[in-house]
Formats: structure tokens, C-alpha cells, sequence
């Protein structure tokens, strides 16, 4: 997985981000000219830019854990709405219900969605659109925790483990320690596992009537959102409902759409993906989720993926991942 996607750069995380920068910067008596440069300004920010003005921030203070240092600061005001209702919501389950459904008010792109596996919860990250940085998903998946225990007002409360597809992330040892439970570096996606009984823990701060108030803001914020991102999540929301039937090649997909291919291809390049690229990743996630249930073989998994044998499966499969799908099954039994 390589930094900086092309895929991800020209989407947009919010705005108020820059806030969770600014007080950080001026925590430690330190100037950073592009922080100070930025510093009012309320418009979503691209990924490149995030990502430029974390390398800034790191490059000035000379300091590895800025990511760590971030996360353990994030508050409602540093995420906007999404952070204030989901702060309303009733459960932790409820908060993270909204928070996919609003998530791309926070960040355009990658999105997570909440699974249950052998008693844990976790909040998963698709990989369509490539890597960010590791500074800047260290501040997303420890801003996580630390939203968390905010939320439940459990200040000691930790994660049976994270997972991150990067290899190696700076400070480790202090990325684990904010965590409170282990680190797994080389996953196949960015994930945060708990134990599944946190989703009942109630919410400190729920307030129906803010709730209601919120819930109707973020909805009109998310609808007047430029498209970007969210046409791409449409296509490879059909895609995988088409792929076990042999229909997601893009001559379907655009009829589906009631567009013509040009069309479909040109949104795509708008939102940084091309099709081929989108049907691959979706492929190799979906595997990914096939390949963890043992009574599906191989080549049950091969077509629920829409390849009519087994050999083009393992073939793009091992060139996505490095691994064949036998390996990739049996090296995730033993984590």
C-alpha cells in the first residue's frame, strides 16, 4: 500500500479539522506558517491539503507522535455536526449507526461500516480509494478511541485491537499505549475491534431534542454536499449487489444507472477512480469477507466474485494482495 493515493487526494475531509491542528500548534509555543496560513478558514480541505499540513506540522515541531498527540485532543468541535450528534445519540451503537450514515461529512472516500466477528464489534475501512498517510489514519483510528471514551465517559475504557494496512506506523509504542489494546500492522484494511458489549453502553451526553435538531442538520449538509466521492460509493454499492449474478461489468452498471458508459467512466475520473480499478478493489474486499468463512471454498468464492472459474480469481487476487486466496485464509485463522 503506497502513501498519498491519487485516488484520495482531491477528496475532502472537513474543515473543522484545522481547528484540532491550530490549538495543538499553539499548545506548544511553536509557529508553523502553513497552520497560521489556514488558520479561520472554514472550507473542506482536499486530502492533499491534510496531508501537507500534517507533514508541515511534523517538519516544524521535529516531533514523530504528532498523529498520537492529535488524536488524544479530538472533540466534537474538531469533526463538526457529526460530532455533536453522535454525542446525542442514545447508545454507543446508535452513535455509530449515524456516524456511517454521516461519516462523509467528516472525510469523502474511504468509508467504515460495522461488523460483529467471535464476540467483537469493529469498525472496518474499505480500501477503494487507496492509502492516506500513516500520520493522518493514526489521528482517525486513535480520534476513534478517544471519541469513544468521550462519549461513554469511560476515560479507561480500551479496544481488544487496531488494524492497519500500513506496515510499520511512527511512534508504535505509543500508538498502542493510547489504544489500550494491541497494534497489528500489515491487515488488509484499517480496523478497530472491541469487545461487543460497549455497543450497549449508554451516552452521557444523549439529549433527544439536540438529537432531533442535529439529525436534521447533518441530513441537509449531507444533501447539499458536491457529489465526488459519493457517486463512486453508489457504483460499488451495485457492483457488489450484481457481482454473484454475473452483471457488473460496465455495460450493466451504466444501464443500471440510466447513463451511458462515457458518462459512468467520466464521473468515475471525476471522482479519482476508473471502473476497472473500482471493480478490482471491490473484488478483493468482498474476497477478503468470503475467504473468513470457512464452509465457502474457493471456488464458491470465485463466483459469488463473478469470474467464471477459479484461476483468474487467484490470479488478481495475488496481485492485489501479494498472497493467493488459500494463504490469505489461512494466515488470517492464525491472528
Amino acid at each position: 500500500m503506497k502513501e498519498r493515493d491519487s485516488r484520495l487526494a482531491g477528496l475532502s475531509v472537513t474543515g473543522d479539522l484545522m481547528s484540532l491542528v491550530s490549538s495543538y500548534v499553539s499548545e506548544q509555543r511553536r509557529s508553523v506558517p502553513a497552520v497560521l496560513s489556514r488558520e479561520g478558514g472554514a472550507r473542506r480541505l482536499t486530502f492533499d491539503e491534510w496531508w501537507a499540513l500534517l507533514d508541515s506540522v511534523r517538519d516544524g515541531l521535529g516531533s514523530s507522535s504528532i498523529g498520537i498527540d492529535l488524536a488524544r485532543r479530538v472533540g466534537p468541535e474538531h469533526v463538526g455536526v457529526i460530532g455533536y450528534l453522535t454525542l446525542s445519540c442514545q447508545t454507543v451503537l446508535e452513535a455509530f449507526q449515524y456516524f456511517e450514515r454521516f461519516q462523509t461529512l467528516l472525510y469523502e472516500g474511504p468509508k467504515a461500516r460495522l461488523e460483529l466477528r467471535d464476540g467483537l464489534a469493529g469498525l472496518v475501512w474499505d480500501t477503494s480509494f487507496g492509502g492516506s498517510t500513516r500520520v493522518s489514519d493514526q489521528v482517525i483510528l486513535g480520534g476513534f478511541v478517544t471519541f469513544l471514551r468521550r462519549m461513554t465517559g469511560q476515560s479507561e475504557l480500551t479496544i481488544e485491537r487496531a488494524e492497519t494496512w500500513w506496515n510499520d506506523v511512527p511512534a508504535s509504542d505509543l500508538f498502542e499505549r493510547h489504544l489500550g489494546g494491541s497494534l497489528v500492522c500489515g491487515a488488509s484494511a484499517n480496523a478497530l475491534w472491541f469487545d461487543a458489549n460497549v455497543l450497549t453502553l449508554p451516552l452521557v451526553s444523549h439529549d433527544d431534542v439536540t438529537f432531533r435538531a442535529l439529525n436534521e442538520k447533518a441530513t441537509a449538509a449531507l444533501a447539499n454536499m458536491p457529489d465526488l466521492g459519493r457517486f463512486a460509493d453508489t457504483v460499488r454499492q451495485l457492483i457488489i449487489e450484481r457481482l454473484p449474478l454475473g452483471d457488473a461489468d460496465q455495460s450493466a452498471i451504466a444501464s443500471r444507472l440510466a447513463m451511458s458508459e462515457r458518462t459512468l467512466l467520466r464521473r468515475l475520473r471525476q471522482s479519482g477512480i476508473g471502473f476497472r480499478d473500482l471493480l478490482g478493489q471491490v473484488r478483493v474486499e468482498l474476497a477478503q469477507v468470503y475467504l473468513r468463512d470457512k464452509h465457502l471454498t474457493l471456488s464458491e468464492i470465485a463466483l459469488l466474485l463473478g469470474y467464471s472459474e477459479q484461476a483468474p480469481f487467484n490470479r488478481a487476487f495475488r496481485k492485489a494482495t501479494g498472497k493467493t486466496p488459500g494463504k490469505w485464509r489461512a494466515e488470517f485463522k492464525t491472528v
